[in-house]
């Protein structure tokens, strides 16, 4: 659970396809799949695939394009990803992944197994126990890639991988007049400034074949005034100057029509709702991958008491 502070950072955490279920319901429907937010107060994403489930029966047969979820291979009665990014290929036969080496050592090396470089590469080698713990084993040459090359990049996994690149902050409220307000007076409403509660911010995840990029741009701002009504704003805000004197805010205020006198405790409470807009798309194409709204709601609401005017005969 997020926790209050001074200010609050916000990743993009991942839920896969196989909580949806359990979850809020696609905010955009994309050709594909949709794409949410979870029902739970963690920023997170829900990302839902036609093909996305394992396949009950099992299959030995890699997989994995552009579109479906990940292909899933049977092993000792239980569902393992055919590759894996980090572990590459998965072996029904053993419960082993295979996944070509990035340093390949040195010619003579006793994992060439007497073989020369120019005939093949040396293989890791991690393997699923009977509990499904993995361990390392001795690496291996192969004259061929066990399983085949790579899939191709799946730009929702390359998508997804740019948004926990992005890091956004809970925004921090200001009001003024501060302490006490006036009925029919302006009120200037503003938020803390920097390029995690404004943007837009941008993340490029890249694959072996393409490279996928994440923006997050503000759309709007809603405050909730708490007194029943509410302002949408373009932006920010704008600081309150005491040049101002008793002018409205160029761009976000709000004028009360009631005191807050009887409120319990004889004030309003603000917060001010973020709608980020967060698209992915693919960089050499512009293929949209996903688009959805995001909103982020303040934390910690603002007090602000309103008077009213005194009128004296």
């Amino acid at each position: 659970m997020l926790k209050s502070g001074r200010r609050m950072a916000i990743s993009f955490a991942v839920l896969l396809g196989m909580l949806a279920a359990t979850l809020a319901p696609a905010v955009a429907d994309e050709p594909g799949g949709g794409v949410g937010p979870c029902a739970v107060r963690d920023i997170c994403i829900v990302i839902t695939e036609p093909g996305g489930g394992p396949d009950p029966g099992g299959t030995s047969t890699p997989g994995g394009g552009s579109g479906g979820g990940v292909q899933m291979c049977s092993w000792n009665g239980k569902q393992w990803p055919c590759w894996d990014d980090s572990l590459g290929w998965f072996s029904t036969s053993d419960g082993c992944y295979y996944h070509q080496a990035d340093h390949q050592p040195p010619a003579g090396d006793p994992a060439w197994g007497g073989h020369k470089p120019s005939e093949g590469a040396v293989y890791e080698v991690n393997c699923r126990g009977v509990d499904g713990q993995l361990t390392p084993k001795d690496p291996m040459f192969f004259a061929q890639p066990p399983g085949g090359p790579p899939p191709p990049d799946r730009p929702y996994d390359l998508g997804l991988k740019a948004l926990k690149m992005i890091t956004l902050a809970q925004p921090q409220l200001h009001a003024a007049p501060t302490g006490t307000a006036v009925v029919g007076v302006p009120v200037w409403l503003w938020y803390d400034r920097s390029d995690a509660t404004t943007g837009p911010l941008t993340a490029t995840a890249k694959g072996r074949q393409i490279g996928v990029t994440a923006t997050v741009t503000l759309a709007s701002v809603h405050w909730d005034t708490g007194d029943g009504s509410g302002v949408d704003c373009a932006s920010a805000g704008t600081a309150y100057h005491p040049d101002a004197g008793g002018s409205p805010s160029p761009d976000c205020g709000h004028l009360y029509r009631a005191g807050s006198g009887r409120q319990q405790d004889g004030r309003y409470y603000l917060t001010a709702t973020l709608d980020w807009k967060v698209t992915a798309v693919v960089n050499d194409t512009g293929e949209k991958v996903f688009t959805f709204d995001f909103p982020v709601t303040s934390d910690k609401p603002l007090p602000l008491r309103v008077g009213e005017v005194q009128v004296l005969n």
